[in-house]
């Protein structure tokens, strides 16, 4: 959908920004919590994800579920939830504030104007990096929690008190577990996926004017197809990333290894490069695309409710303001004009 370019930086339209972005992540996180549960537990896991495996906890995605459910019941497939939903709200609240400011910058300088793709995939990665710096405290508490056997006490962080209890007992390194691994995959995984979605719906316009024979200089597209460009765009844009996640959670384990015992053997992960090197040797290439499926699907639910969420909010309530302010900086203009005379 094409957004109006007047008054774009207006501290009323900077607020409606990210409270949209605020609004996308809390819906997007109600909906793909179990397969995030689904994926960190995936992730975890060292023995090979098959139901022939008598030694995996785990064997695919029904099997998980149904095992979470009988050990765990519904809590267990929510587990996580509340610091999921902070982590969410936090990151699409920053994300989406900052990549609105940083496009509208960007659209001023004649690079970046001739170079729009560019300019989505620098914006987009930027403010997903800056998105993460804000919420990673709360990523740290909630894989922790969704990891640990359920009767420990780690099970039972709460997003702000877990994240201040890290910080006390473990500092900075602790609260900050994965970090670097996390800003590398974020700044191609968000910059990609804002470079597919604004493609895709490029595409979409443009087919849609072939086919009707109707220009759609608003560019607007129907909210299901809205939909199906943003799963697209999470689905490609996660799979060029995807073992550097595995890595990330792997390396935030170390840290509470001995509440987590109900769950087969855990990854050796106390550096980076060890994780990489032992993950290779004990499970082979495959090792790094443990959980893909439930994290591809999430993946694609997670970018698609964003996307969608995010452009309609901003078609029914960010947009008709910016149209609102524009007309009555018309009409100031033109009463200005009127005084002159």
């Amino acid at each position: 959908m094409k957004t109006p370019s007047a008054n774009a930086h207006s501290s009323t339209v900077q607020v409606l920004q990210a409270v949209g972005g605020g609004v996308s992540g809390a819906v997007t996180r109600f909906v793909s919590q179990p397969f995030d549960v689904l994926k960190i537990r995936f992730q975890l896991q060292v023995e090979p994800l098959s139901k022939s495996n008598e030694s995996a906890k785990y064997g695919g995605m029904l099997q998980a579920f149904a095992t979470i459910y009988r050990e765990e019941g519904m809590r267990g497939i929510w587990k996580g939830h509340v610091a999921g939903q902070v982590m969410s709200i936090s990151y699409a609240f920053v994300q989406f504030w900052s990549y609105e400011q940083l496009r509208h910058a960007a659209a001023q300088t004649k690079f970046f104007h001739d170079h729009n793709h560019l300019s989505y995939f620098v914006c987009g990665g930027t403010a997903g990096c800056l998105g993460t710096l804000v919420a990673q405290p709360f990523d740290v508490v909630r894989t922790r929690v969704v990891a640990a056997d359920p009767d420990s006490s780690t099970s039972k962080l709460r997003a702000v008190s877990g994240a201040y209890r890290v910080f006390r007992y473990e500092g900075l390194r602790g609260i900050t577990s994965g970090l670097a691994l996390t800003l590398l995959q974020i700044y191609p995984l968000v910059g990609a996926n804002f470079v597919f979605y604004k493609l895709f719906n490029r595409m979409l316009v443009t087919f849609g004017e072939y086919i009707f024979d109707k220009p759609n200089p608003e560019h607007q597209i129907p909210g299901p197809l809205l939909f199906l460009s943003g799963f697209t765009a999470g689905v490609l844009s996660k799979m060029l990333v995807y073992p550097a996640d595995v890595i990330k959670k792997r390396s935030m384990l170390h840290h509470f290894e001995d509440d987590r015992k109900s769950f087969g053997e855990n990854p050796k992960c106390r550096s980076v490069r060890e994780c990489i090197a032992n993950t290779l040797k004990y499970e082979g290439p495959a090792g790094f695309y443990k959980g893909m499926l439930p994290t591809l699907y999430k993946s694609g639910v997670m970018a698609a409710c964003y996307f969608t969420i995010y452009d309609t909010f901003n078609h029914y309530v960010t947009h008709p303001y910016q149209r609102y302010e524009k007309s009555l900086e018309e009409e100031k203009q033109r009463q200005a004009k009127k005084g002159k005379w």
